[in-house]
């Protein structure tokens, strides 16, 4: 809901008093208020708010109290009344008032009760000490560079790269990472000595230097049962309406992003019914009228059948169904993406299809948008990779007696859903790495995925680096479902915050996924697998959570929706482009040295010759073309090259 950033100079640098200079530039996000600065010898401090909130309306930040400290505070408390009543402040008071409240109270170790969706920083003026923190599965992040003589920081890059001190170096490595969508350590960045504070981290900095503190974590040992598969359902239920109604914090009605399937469409009901009869508006991207589609088997392409059934459902709901004949201007030049995150987007192509959904919330007013964005890690995780599970600790007779009724369910064979769920992913990371490279020969497994050269790969230390992770780098991981869904929900998941902390300051709007919910969370991690898949159904759980809620066609629909299912149209738009972007990597040395720029120019080549042939190479070039065009623009841009 705001922006902020701080300059603490521990030694006086000629550098740093450029620093203060600048600490009161403008934010480069939209829908900002005026930053409000606060100085005193050592620290600098900016905070500009966006009012998303009736609270957040009187806040002033940053906010000093008689102890010495000021808080820099971005976000919301989920139960806020209950803490005012409890810390004996009035009705209304900011949240940033509240937290500081809090932690004066019962500090740092108490970090885990405070729930919310927030991040702050803390600066201890008799101490001379600064805490910046990170709520659990918060939807925030804060970067920060440091120094023997002082440490910045910012709630995002492009205000961090506003410190004349802090360089703005691409790491080739880190990018590489980026690039194939591998993660190591989740508080590194694209830049050399530029780090981020993840959710669930506590960071001190002061003259000893920088510590890093893990509070909260997803605990995949913990176990959960209870006694009959209703009170599962039950529970869930319960958790998926608190998680909701903690989301619709807000001084405007919120929009909810829409599809017919069964995480955004089971968010949108349940808004829906906590809202009655206040309107909730819904917004639903769709192909252009007459656009043609190739077919995909298994796949849907229109969501609005599924959608206005929902709203059949809730006279509160109001659909708004968005399209664009063209690739947006977020597509074609993405150059204001990277200035307002400064940080590249991979997927400009599928931020460009949501674009038409994006300004219409933007143009309504929105402040709040929800999202079911992690719902297939959380409450509709399919349940498949439990499968391996029950093989690895020996639970043969739970393997065999949902495997075939599985295997059913997706129309495939019981020796093809062994092969790809329990026996391919049980194979040691080495073996299954060795053997996609005994196939092909001279190529890194990265390149399966991305355009990456594989000499670059092996010289820059990618290989390295997965072989250190245990990843074979095609995407396998593990037998353990609980393992891998915490991977993706912590780790892969700050790249993806990073992403939606950049198109809240395009946009101006605040992005909510409440199937990320931290409670919420914790539960569907803890309870056994076979909830998910009973009778050999996916995502069993989900559909008996949300029969209360959606009509039977969507309980009942087996077939996913496609999202940007007129790729191929869009893409042919760009090709000229993309053929020219190409052509300019090429004396890009860094680009040429790290792209496989003789891949892409043959899919230029081959262009498909309509939609439907399209569709059996979708991924090359709806995935590897167009992330490493985009990920080719953003060195350009990052590096000065754009000419």
């Amino acid at each position: 809901m705001s922006d902020f950033r701080g300059s603490i100079a521990f030694e006086t640098e000629a550098l740093t008093q450029e620093d203060r200079a600048r600490i009161g530039a403008s934010f480069m996000s939209v829908g900002l208020e005026p930053p409000r600065v606060w100085r005193d010898e050592c620290a600098a401090l900016a905070h500009a708010q966006r009012i998303i909130t009736a609270e957040d309306r009187a806040e002033r930040q940053p906010l000093a109290d008689p102890a010495g400290r000021v808080i820099l505070f971005d976000g919301y408390l989920f139960e806020p009344s209950s803490l005012i009543e409890h810390l004996g402040f009035p009705p209304y008071t900011p949240d940033s008032q509240i937290a500081a409240a809090w932690l004066d109270r019962y500090g740092f170790d108490a970090l885990p009760k405070l729930k919310g969706d927030y991040c702050l920083a803390l600066w201890d003026t008799r101490a001379r000490r600064l805490h910046i923190l990170v709520a659990p599965m918060a939807q925030r992040l804060v970067y920060w560079h440091a120094r023997p003589k002082g440490f910045w920081f910012a709630t995002t890059l492009s205000a961090l790269h506003q410190f004349p001190s802090v360089p703005k170096t691409l790491d080739p490595l880190q990018l590489a990472l980026h690039f194939t969508a591998t993660v190591a350590d989740p508080a590194d960045t694209l830049y050399k000595n530029i780090r981020l504070v993840p959710p669930g981290t506590h960071l001190t900095a002061d003259t000893h230097g920088v510590q890093e503190r893990t509070f909260w974590r997803l605990d995949t040992r913990r176990r959960l049962t209870l006694p009959t598969p209703e009170a599962y359902a039950e529970t869930a239920r319960d958790l998926l309406d608190q998680a909701v109604q903690r989301s619709l914090r807000s001084a405007s009605p919120p929009g909810v992003l829409m599809s017919g399937g069964l995480d955004s469409a089971g968010v949108a009901a349940t808004a829906a019914r906590l809202l009655d009869p206040a309107p909730l508006s819904t917004y639903t991207v769709e192909p252009p009228p007459g656009r043609t589609i190739g077919s995909r088997p298994g796949w849907y392409d229109r969501e609005r059948p599924h959608v206005e059934a929902i709203t059949a459902r809730y006279p509160n709901l109001h659909p708004h169904f968005c399209y664009a004949a063209d690739p947006s201007s977020l597509e074609m030049d993405p150059t204001p993406f990277f200035v307002a995150g400064g940080r590249m987007q991979m997927n400009a192509h599928h931020l460009g299809w949501f674009d038409a959904a994006y300004r219409a919330v933007q143009k309504n007013g929105h402040r709040v948008l929800l999202t079911g964005q992690s719902g297939n890690l959380t409450l509709s995780f399919n349940g498949v990779r439990g499968l391996g599970d029950f093989a690895r600790t020996g639970r043969l007779d739970k393997l065999i007696q949902l495997l075939p009724g599985a295997a059913r369910f997706r129309q495939i064979s019981v020796w093809r859903m062994l092969e790809a769920e329990v026996l391919l992913p049980a194979l040691p990371p080495t073996l299954r790495a060795a053997l996609w490279r005994w196939r092909h020969p001279g190529r890194e497994t990265p390149t399966k995925y991305a355009a990456i050269r594989s000499d670059f790969a092996r010289r820059i230390g990618v290989s390295a680096t997965l072989k250190a992770l245990g990843d074979d780098g095609l995407s396998l991981y593990t037998t353990d479902s609980r393992k891998l869904i915490a991977h993706h929900m912590e780790a892969q998941r700050t790249r993806l915050l990073e992403t939606q902390r950049t198109l809240k300051a395009y946009y101006g709007f605040d992005l909510r996924d409440p199937l990320a919910d931290p409670d919420l969370t914790e539960f569907c991690l803890a309870i056994p697998r076979e909830q998910y898949l009973l009778g050999g159904e996916h995502r069993s759980l989900a559909r008996r959570v949300l029969a209360d809620r959606l009509p039977p066609a969507l309980i009942t629909e087996r077939k996913y929706g496609q999202q940007n299912p007129e790729w191929f149209a869009r893409l042919s738009a760009q090709r000229e482009s993309f053929a020219a972007d190409i052509e300019r990597l090429a004396t890009h040395p860094l680009a040429a040295d790290m792209l496989d720029l003789p891949r892409l120019k043959q899919l230029i080549d081959t262009w498909p010759a309509d939609a439907e042939a399209a569709q059996a190479r979708r991924f090359d070039y709806e995935v590897v073309l167009a992330r490493a065009v985009q990920t080719g623009r953003f060195i350009r841009w990052a590096t000065g090259s754009n000419q």
